[in-house]
């Protein structure tokens, strides 16, 4: 077994058991709302029952950044790493909870999401009101009781850990900047999918280019630091990185690099992938009117005819498999699809370039090594 695997088995042991004592004790607290507490809580199990605990592992490399041998599974393995990557875990649940509501998603790893399964349940028991607005508001208020929860938890395993103060409040200023950034990347996604897109017979760089600004700085603080960033820091201020220290500061880089990476990464899966993997249907960011960097490419390449055809499908929700089909042929046609291959890698090199600073004094060969192996799978994943 490789380093990381052996790794990523830990951390996940530690926060499955985790995520299974915190969800048993809230449907216990919650016993005597009868039938409403088992519906919230099955709808949460269903969806934290999924997932690679990517962030977990992350805050799991962290906190054991200088460690290696027996005194890194150790911390790997120990309850400080598991609530951590819980608390991580829970607020990702309640975003994709969100999230879905707010791209009016149907499928969440390969399941029908939240608030279908509550407007399912709504219509199975023939109940007063709308389904689709009760299913709305449920898979919102569990985001929040999930976003709650995931802040006790983190608090919790804190002060189970007996963790130094200094430690504690630094992690956890990073967490709070955490979940306000991303409600802020969340404004900007909605925001831009509102604007009408550039007309075909405008400047195609001019207009491509604002698109490629404005999608990066979605994907920062919507996604690429929440994802890597983030949660990497969050362990390794636990483990005793000192904030704004150049330890600190090179993790920084590399968590948003890695990041960027990734999530351009999921933004082509969402055009390219195989829905059987990625357990989300093909095409639904283009009806959505998403403005990724794939997209900003594309429109900067396409001439004028692909960038009608591409502006025909953005916010539509009803553009057809054959539309999308001439769209994603145009992506790759145009040669936007390779040069995403290259920005892809570009960010990748700049991660790997910020973790080479780091030196041996403060970086053990396996973290190193596990970092690096963590980085090359996430950028070159097919789900």
């Amino acid at each position: 077994m490789c380093s990381l695997s052996a790794a990523s088995a830990l951390v996940k042991t530690g926060v499955n058991a985790r995520l299974n004592r915190i969800l048993t004790t809230r449907r216990e607290r919650a016993a005597d709302l009868g039938d409403a507490a088992e519906e919230l809580f099955d709808a949460a199990d269903a969806l934290l029952a999924g997932g690679k605990r990517t962030r977990a592992l992350l805050a799991g490399l962290g906190a054991a950044l200088g460690q290696q041998g027996a005194e890194r599974e150790e911390t790997l393995g120990s309850a400080l790493v598991a609530g951590t990557g819980a608390a991580l875990e829970l607020y990702q649940a309640s975003a994709l909870m969100h999230d879905d509501v707010i791209d009016d998603a149907s499928l969440r790893r390969g399941q029908p999401a939240a608030h279908r399964r509550f407007e399912a349940l709504h219509r199975d028991r023939a109940w007063l009101g709308g389904a689709r607005a009760f299913g709305a508001s449920a898979a919102i208020l569990l985001g929040d009781l999930l976003l709650s929860a995931a802040g006790e938890e983190l608090a919790a395993a804190q002060v189970r850990a007996d963790l130094n103060p200094a430690r504690a409040a630094a992690a956890r200023a990073a967490f709070d900047a955490m979940t306000a950034e991303v409600a802020v990347g969340q404004y900007l996604d909605v925001r831009c999918q509102q604007l009408p897109p550039p007309r075909p017979d405008q400047d195609p760089i001019g207009a491509g280019g604002r698109m490629h600004r404005d999608a990066l700085e979605v994907v920062r603080r919507k996604s690429a630091r929440y994802s890597v960033m983030h949660p990497l820091l969050i362990g390794a201020l636990q483990g005793g990185a000192v904030p704004g220290a150049p330890l600190h500061q090179r993790l920084s880089v590399f968590g948003e690099e890695l990041g960027i990476a990734f999530q351009l990464r999921d933004d082509e899966l969402g055009v390219f992938g195989d829905p059987a993997l990625t357990g989300k249907p093909v095409g639904d960011d283009l009806r959505e009117g998403k403005r990724t960097v794939l997209v900003a490419l594309a429109w900067e390449r396409a001439d004028t005819q692909g960038r009608a055809l591409l502006r025909s499908v953005l916010a539509r929700p009803r553009a057809g498999d054959a539309d999308i089909a001439r769209v994603t042929g145009l992506i790759e046609a145009c040669g936007a699809r390779a040069e995403h291959e290259e920005q892809i890698a570009r960010h990748l090199r700049a991660a790997v370039a910020a973790l080479d600073l780091i030196g041996p004094a403060e970086i053990s060969d396996q973290s190193r090594s596990d970092l690096l192996e963590l980085a090359r799978r996430l950028c070159e994943r097919r789900a």
